[in-house]
């Protein structure tokens, strides 16, 4: 190789090496999800965290599913260069002691949206003093500390016998194991149940969740017995009615499980009697989906419930109670689901049942009439013609590789390429002979 050509060569080097400092260097970019961590400590924040080695995606979102719910809590977050994390402060949104919680990421990036793998986390009373022990008693599962083990196991025992009667009424298996919490302080029970919880209540069941909280000093011996029954029967209605549009009547629920208590309700017509008699009986639409604050009106509505299943159960029998619960698990409203079991309207049923009392059906008071609004709105902008809604991104399980690299490599080929071309042009001009 002569020196015009070497010459040559050298020049498209230094040109190659000119274009490749001019190109910008591909920028650090999201390429996909690196480990997830989730932890909680109970009263404090639950925090999610996630790795990013490539880099920030345009948008960052954690998806959280809490047990129980059929909605998806979508929570932005700030990413950081190479991480991001999520904190849930659940001293100020509480979240019922074991519920298990699944959670993922969702990263957009462009047009593309990418899932991280889910994950769950189980968000539990892990309180200072609380040492649960645990042992399996049939179909439950009972949990206690300090020493209330015998009272925890022998829970667990009349979880099964109760859970066995309530499917032979309802004509419905239980449909997975149960969880009972047995809470030796009140303050500890209080504090698991929330800040929402009523100050007379003595045990509580979250059916969704198939957990059971009970607390010790709730009453006396045989009190906690039938309570551990009545419990036990709300999570066996719920399997037995679950439905995708509409909670049964609460009246019914409750009822159900009080007269389960005893298989009758013998002890509460009294309450019911002198209610009547005072003209304080509530409509059963009006306990359908609440109950009353306080402390009196609660336990009538209770009394009122369980009245009325024994009501039913001894005017229609008790294949009626399986046939209510199984036109609700159809979906059926309230006042068809009656009907489907007793084969009478839900009316009917109403007066017959408060004519049992010598009284005629609560009327509803009419609400007063809702006046026009007063208030001056700002006048509001219309929508561009012809605006469109965003593209929908198609999310896809794993990371897609990104072309960036390769573009960037093949630029800088093409551009080498075309420089050399040039020079090369140039040092053969240099090297044709000169004729005289």
């Amino acid at each position: 190789m002569g020196p015009v050509a070497r010459r040559g060569l050298r020049l498209a080097a230094v040109a190659l090496l000119a274009v490749a400092i001019a190109l910008p260097l591909p920028a650090a970019g999201f390429s996909g999800f690196g480990s997830s961590t989730a932890d909680a400590t109970y009263g404090g924040p639950m925090r999610f965290t996630v790795q990013l080695p490539g880099g920030p995606p345009d948008q960052l979102e954690l998806l959280l599913r809490f047990a129980g719910s059929d909605s998806t809590v979508v929570a932005p977050v700030d990413a950081g260069p190479s991480s991001a994390e999520y904190l849930w402060d659940t001293a100020d949104r509480h979240i019922t002691p074991n519920t298990p919680i699944a959670y993922r990421w969702r990263a957009t990036t462009g047009e593309q949206v990418i899932l991280s793998p889910e994950q769950t986390l189980l968000y539990d009373d892990d309180r200072p003093g609380l040492d649960w022990q645990t042992a399996r008693i049939g179909a439950a599962t009972v949990h206690w500390y300090g020493g209330a083990e015998g009272q925890a196991r022998h829970f667990g025992t009349i979880s099964a016998d109760a859970a066995a009667a309530a499917e032979a009424l309802l004509g419905h298996d239980l449909a997975g194991p149960i969880d009972i919490f047995v809470y030796d302080s009140r303050d500890d029970f209080f504090g698991a149940l929330g800040p929402g919880a009523r100050e007379w209540t003595g045990a509580a069941t979250f059916p969704a969740l198939r957990t059971i909280f009970m607390w010790l000093g709730s009453g006396s011996g045989a009190f906690l017995e039938t309570t551990m029954t009545h419990e036990v029967t709300h999570v066996v209605f719920q399997d037995a009615t679950s439905n995708p549009f509409h909670e049964p009547a609460k009246w019914f629920n409750e009822g159900l499980a009080v007269w389960s208590e005893e298989q009758s309700a013998g002890g509460h017509e009294a309450a019911v009697r002198s209610a009547a008699g005072s003209g304080d009986l509530l409509a059963f639409e009006g306990i359908s989906e609440s109950f009353p604050i306080g402390d009196q009106a609660a336990r009538l509505a209770y009394d009122e419930g369980a009245t009325m299943v024994q009501m039913i159960v001894e005017t229609y029998g008790r294949d009626a109670i399986a046939a209510i619960a199984s036109a609700w698990r159809d979906g059926a409203g309230d006042d068809d689901a009656l009907e489907a079991g007793a084969g009478v309207p839900a009316d009917e049923l109403y007066d017959d049942y408060f004519a049992s009392f010598g009284v005629a059906a609560p009327t509803a008071i009419e609400p007063a009439p809702i006046l026009p609004s007063n208030v001056d709105k700002p006048p509001q902008p219309a929508a561009p013609a012809g605006e469109s809604a965003a593209p929908t991104a198609t999310p896809v399980e794993e990371p897609a590789e990104s072309g960036s690299g390769i573009g960037w490599l093949a630029a800088l080929a093409v551009a080498g390429v075309a420089v050399g071309a040039v020079v090369g042009i140039l040092a053969t001009r240099r090297r044709r002979p000169t004729h005289p």
